[in-house]
């Protein structure tokens, strides 16, 4: 018994420090859960979301997850669910770009011959104030009506603050950037994300192109 147990303790700190070397941003762990909900310029809810990692692979570079993501409208009542892919190597987290395309509209034309490229976000393990990050973008053409296309530009670490939700108080890192996005119209909005060690996002907020705040979101639970 006590061979098998210092294996297991072993095992925790290879994972550990697994995590560690990678990216300190995101300390996942399978069946770990967290929940983001969303509220209007007016304060009120929107929507939630509830992400749990369903995979978790380490190899000698870091790791590769799966996650599910559940999206409930403003009453409750599931809207959508979609699995998502997240991966870090060699101390860079990318996440998967396809979730900024609406989960209705990738349904609407699976059965079509489509093309889709995509240059996934990226966060680092370095992040400093005044850091400019790589852009991200992804793209659908082929036999569809138009070309849909959403890039992600202009992004800086802003600054370090105490960022306090629902689900506690944290350190973090400032990120703005700017969202466009093309498909049979162009819409352009800025962004700004907080993002904490070990967690993740903790806050987003979005502003129309004239500077107006359009909704927000908030880490309400996490564990």
């Amino acid at each position: 018994m006590r061979k098998i147990h210092y294996t297991l303790i072993a095992l925790l700190f290879t994972t550990g420090a697994l995590y560690s070397q990678c990216n300190p941003f995101y300390n996942f762990k399978e069946g770990g859960q967290w929940e983001i909900t969303n509220y209007g310029s007016n304060d009120k809810i929107t929507s939630r979301q509830v992400n749990e990692v369903t995979s978790l692979k380490l190899n000698t570079n870091g790791w590769d997850a799966s996650l599910k993501m559940q999206n409930y409208d403003k009453k409750g009542k599931l809207d959508f669910e979609k699995e998502i892919s997240m991966s870090c190597d060699n101390g860079v987290i990318s996440l998967d770009m396809s979730r900024f395309f609406p989960e209705e509209m990738l349904k609407s034309f699976k059965d079509m011959d489509m093309k889709m490229e995509t240059d996934n976000l990226e966060i680092p393990s370095n992040l400093e104030v005044g850091q400019e990050l790589k852009e991200a973008s992804i793209t659908l053409s082929g036999n569809i009506p138009f070309t849909m296309e959403t890039r992600i530009k202009d992004r800086k670490v802003l600054a370090k603050e105490k960022i306090t939700t629902p689900a506690g108080t944290f350190d973090c890192y400032k990120i703005s950037y700017t969202v466009v996005s093309k498909t049979v119209m162009s819409m352009e909005y800025s962004s700004i994300d907080w993002i904490a060690k070990e967690v993740g996002m903790v806050k987003s907020e979005s502003y129309t192109k004239n500077g107006k705040l359009n909704g927000y979101s908030l880490l309400t639970s996490f564990k």
